[in-house]
Formats: C-alpha cells, structure tokens, sequence
C-alpha cells in the first residue's frame, strides 16, 4: 500500500531560514542555521559571518537529533536538567540541548530546524519563530 506525504521544499526551507535570520539579526545574535528533511538529511545550512564554526555541526546536530526523536531538543533538555536525567547526555546521534524544532505540516512531522550560536534558550526561541512560519506558507506555492 502506498501513502502520501508533505514534503519539505527547499523553497520553504530557505524561508524558514531567512525568518530565523531576521529575528537573529534583530537580536544582534551570529548564529548557524541547519534544516533537514524528515528523514534528517540536510535541506540548507547557513553559517552567519563571525559565527562560531563549532556551530556547524550542533545545528546540525540539535536538527537530526529533533526529527530522529520526534521531539523538541528542549524536552530532553529539560528533562536532564529538571530531573538530573545524565544518562540523557549520552544518546547515540542527539544533542539534550534547545534550539532541536521540529517542522509540521498539520501533525505531520516533514523536517526540523537546528540552531546554535547563542544561548541554548535563544536558539530555541529563534528556531520556533521559523517553525511558526511553516504554518502560514501555502503547501502548493511553497514549492
């Protein structure tokens, strides 16, 4: 049996990207910004000028480990630091730190958003302010 799915555009993915950008320039933050597709493959990766280079691999990272757990990065954040949970820090492929945003299309995840380069509060905050703009492109002129 076949299904049919959302896909994430590189289309909509730059404009996520240029949303996080704009609050990141607002806030005076250099930042790196990584979406992958649902499957946790790179879609885009931009690294403001100046931004740390280590940044590239955590954004990168907090994006894979959010859609390969279906979850927000910030929920195991969380969870470590509310419930001393240590054993969180060493699951295999992920990150417990905010700015890991998952991208829906309705509950549909099709991707996810990583952010780093400021504080882990900051960069999740970033990350949903794109996040929230996925919600408010048309499916069809996305593409």
């Amino acid at each position: 049996m076949l299904a049919t799915k959302t896909v994430l555009t590189l289309a909509a993915a730059k404009r996520i990207a240029a949303a996080c950008e704009a609050e990141a320039r607002r806030l005076e933050l250099r930042l790196v910004i990584a979406v992958v597709d649902d499957g946790g493959h790179l879609v885009l990766l931009q690294r403001d000028d100046d931004a740390q280079i280590g940044s590239v691999e955590i954004a990168t990272l907090k994006a894979r480990t959010a859609v390969l757990f279906r979850r927000q990065t910030r929920d195991f954040q969380d969870v470590v630091e509310g419930e001393g949970r240590l054993a969180l820090l060493c699951i295999p492929n992920g990150i417990p730190l905010d700015g890991g945003v998952l991208l829906k299309a309705g509950d549909e995840i099709i991707g996810a958003i990583g952010i780093s380069g400021a504080s882990d509060e900051a960069d999740g905050d970033i990350g949903r302010v794109g996040a929230a703009l996925l919600k408010t492109l048309d499916p069809v002129m996305s593409g």
